[in-house]
């Protein structure tokens, strides 16, 4: 390893002084790519064995930044393999098959390079319609498989590759956990490998096998290149300790001074520094913020012109009603009625709030437990339920979105409640392709609370901007 090279990863499994590492090498020779100094610790850890020859560690978890060689670092290794032990099986994915596959692509196209005369090839590469692998004269193949369990039924294989595995979601995760790691259950020198950078929640594959290993959960590996809470980001110093690629040269300083000033930083620190999502400056809500829109008292309600929402916590634990409008002066104005233990409860909070304003807008995203508690509204009597109005995802973060520009502007009214004080304090943010949502499972909090007033918000915001674009009657002069 490289005397110059001063890069420190934060997590690094053990690995016996005379693991070899002829396979990686072998492996990088053949992508015409050096094996850098964090390639050598990958390949140490990836290739460590126990006595009997079987991996010391059966589930590795890699995390280095971007453009530090994490990719073909593994690639390395399994190529390695693959040419040289005989019916060796990989199976890879990513977040998509579309990605998979064009990571597969520029794999292959390095492996033609390598041997570019077809007839002498000792595999074959084969191209086309979601079908492509690649196949060793020896018995060895790689294939690419969508990252859903069913692409994993009836097959087999010696190492499961997940890349870019900070983007798979909770359910995808569970989802593939469960459907492909049963491949290895008949191969014993199998190897689980998930590697990326950072996830934008605390949740999925690449965060759960982070946890396990960094807590040194028996066979678990890792090689973990990442800033730590009490880190600088904006230090030079902490980059070149962090980013595995900048230390060993591969890019330069100039680079990242770049990525630096164009990127925000939350962003930056994510992509360039593998900063933990779990991190006390990635809560979904600043505190200053939340603390500047704040007053002591519950809030007069208005009589009229309010919109409220309700949200039931996925597993039924809790659920909140909340109600949201607009002030004389233009302010939204948030207030938790309720947040309380189940759900059995709210039907008749909302029956009593209706009784009061009839024809009053409540909204809910149509989703769980909240399809429940309206099947139960539908069953009393005397209760008119004109005003109900479920949403969509797409809905419910754009209420996210009217919140946080409120927030941002400090332009916001709520009073005190120690059940949203809560939900603030805990939550976190989850991505759905472009939508922006609070995380259940990512947020240390019931944000149930939060989800309540954000969708009220939405409503009451609507019906304002509704209000604002009625035509103006006109005065006969």
């Amino acid at each position: 390893m490289s005397k110059t090279f001063g890069a420190v990863p934060r997590y690094i499994s053990s690995y016996p002084e005379n693991t070899s590492l002829t396979e990686a090498h072998n492996g990088a020779s053949i992508l015409r790519l050096p094996l850098f100094p964090q390639g050598e610790l990958v390949a140490s850890v990836l290739e460590a064995t126990r006595e009997d020859g079987k991996p010391l560690y059966p589930r590795v978890v890699i995390q280095l930044p971007r453009r530090s060689t994490k990719t073909t670092s593994v690639q390395a290794v399994l190529l390695g393999r693959c040419f040289s032990r005989g019916g060796y099986k990989v199976v890879a994915t990513a977040q998509s098959q579309a990605i998979a596959r064009r990571i597969f692509l520029e794999m292959a196209n390095s492996l033609k390079a390598a041997y570019p005369d077809e007839e002498f090839r000792p595999f074959q590469i084969r191209i086309g319609n979601g079908q492509e692998s690649i196949q060793w004269d020896n018995g060895s193949m790689w294939w690419i498989v969508a990252p859903r369990a069913s692409s994993y039924r009836s097959q087999s294989a010696d190492v499961l590759l997940f890349d870019e595995a900070g983007e798979y979601s909770a359910e995808q995760t569970e989802d593939l956990i469960e459907g492909a790691l049963p491949l290895g259950d008949t191969r014993p020198h199998f190897q689980v490998i998930v590697s990326g950078t950072p996830p934008k929640t605390r949740e999925g594959m690449l965060w759960k096998f982070l946890v396990e290993a960094r807590a040194g959960k028996r066979r678990y590996g890792i090689v973990d290149f990442s800033m730590s809470p009490e880190d600088d980001p904006t230090s030079e110093a902490t980059w070149y300790r962090v980013h595995a690629g900048l230390a060993c040269g591969l890019t330069d300083i100039e680079v990242i001074r770049e990525r630096f000033e164009g990127m925000s930083l939350q962003s930056f620190m994510r992509e360039y520094l593998c900063a933990d999502p779990s991190a006390s400056n990635l809560r979904a809500i600043d505190a200053e913020d939340w603390s500047a829109t704040q007053v002591a008292e519950l809030l007069a309600l208005p009589g009229s012109g309010f919109s409220a929402a309700f949200d039931v916590a996925p597993d039924g634990s809790s659920a909140a009603l909340a109600i949201a409008w607009y002030n004389e002066q233009g302010t939204p104005c948030v207030q938790l009625l309720a947040h309380k233990a189940g759900y059995s409860w709210l039907p008749v909070e909302l029956a009593k709030l209706l009784k009061l304003h009839r024809g009053l807008p409540v909204i809910y995203d149509r989703i769980g437990n909240n399809l429940a508690v309206v099947q139960e509204m539908q069953k009393k009597r005397g209760i008119s339920l004109t005003g109900m109005e479920s949403i969509g995802a797409a809905q419910v973060s754009a209420g996210v979105t009217i919140l946080m520009a409120a927030l941002s502007d400090r332009n916001l009214i709520h009073a005190k409640d120690a059940s949203l004080d809560n939900a603030v304090e805990g939550a976190n943010f989850r991505y759905v392709n472009d939508a922006r949502l609070f995380g259940r499972r990512s947020s240390t909090e019931d944000v149930s609370p939060l989800v309540a007033i954000s969708n009220a918000l939405y409503h009451a915001a609507g019906q304002r901007t509704r209000s604002n674009n009625r035509p103006k009657s006109r005065i006969n002069r």
